[in-house]
């Protein structure tokens, strides 16, 4: 009984390592796409920068360090970027194992050098137009994060920017205590506004429609073309010498029939 216990346990397959706790964080982390590489435009430097915190906060333990981080920044360079990476890279420069100065660094040289007064100016000039408001007010938000406008401001300037029949919708409302407020009657102003513009073309359609007439066209009547010259009956020219009398009752069957009165046939008369 007890050699068969021993042999049982010796044929058992060896227990399995545990698994770090580091790699089961990163195993458990969500799999998300990695950013196209920064070429240095300066128009695309905000959005990469965004995109890169994003992954750093969403992997926090595959970039634990400010090394890790540099170095994964770097990976995603590309063109003049990359001319300016390789000096720090090749020096061993602090900023390698210092991501904030590093950043810093980074904004310095491709980013908006004075966000401030360019996002000011891009939102004393925004328009809604032609957009939806939900758009509109994606691009407004984006530029108020550089500026230092109080919600009063913020309230006032994207009003002032919304197409004039949101804002004069919005006269029927009252008026919105925070900034969001503002946005949210914003948006479900220009939503309706879209509802109503759908209902009216689906009831101009139906309008149209039933204002064309149920009934067919009568379709007009042609009258007959006349037979051409060629074809009416020709005058035939008579020998007088070779004709013979008819008798009454053969005269009156060729009239009758529109024949001859010399050769019996149609197509002719006899002059």
């Amino acid at each position: 009984m007890l050699r068969d216990s021993v042999t049982r346990l010796q044929n058992q397959p060896p227990p399995l390592a545990p698994v770090p706790l580091a790699l089961a964080m990163v195993t458990l982390e969500p799999q998300i796409s990695l950013p196209e590489k920064f070429d240095g435009t300066r128009l695309k430097f905000r959005g990469f920068v965004s995109q890169v915190h994003l992954i750093m906060q969403l992997h926090p333990h595959r970039y634990f360090d400010d090394t890790t981080r540099v170095g994964f920044v770097g990976t995603l360079l590309t063109g003049t970027t990359v001319a300016w990476f390789a000096p720090i890279l090749e020096t061993s420069s602090p900023l390698l194992q210092d991501f904030n100065a590093f950043m810093a660094e980074f904004e310095a040289v491709f980013g908006d050098s004075d966000k401030a007064r360019t996002s000011a100016n891009k939102l004393r000039r925004l328009q809604q137009g032609t957009r939806s408001a939900i758009v509109y007010t994606s691009e407004f938000r984006q530029l108020a994060c550089d500026v230092n406008w109080g919600e009063a401001a913020l309230i006032d300037q994207f009003r002032c920017g919304l197409r004039d029949d949101v804002q004069d919708l919005l006269l029927t409302l009252a008026d919105p205590s925070s900034f969001s407020e503002a946005i949210t009657q914003a948006i479900r102003c220009d939503n309706r506004l879209f509802e109503r513009r759908q209902e009216k073309k689906v009831t101009s359609n139906a309008q149209f429609w039933n204002s064309q007439p149920t009934t067919l066209p009568l379709v007009p009547q042609t009258t007959p073309l006349a037979r051409p010259a060629s074809f009416r009956p020709a005058p035939m020219q008579i020998n007088a010498t070779k004709f013979k009398p008819l008798i009454e009752a053969e005269k009156l069957r060729r009239r009758t029939n529109n024949l001859c009165l010399y050769c019996g046939n149609l197509g002719h008369i006899a002059r």
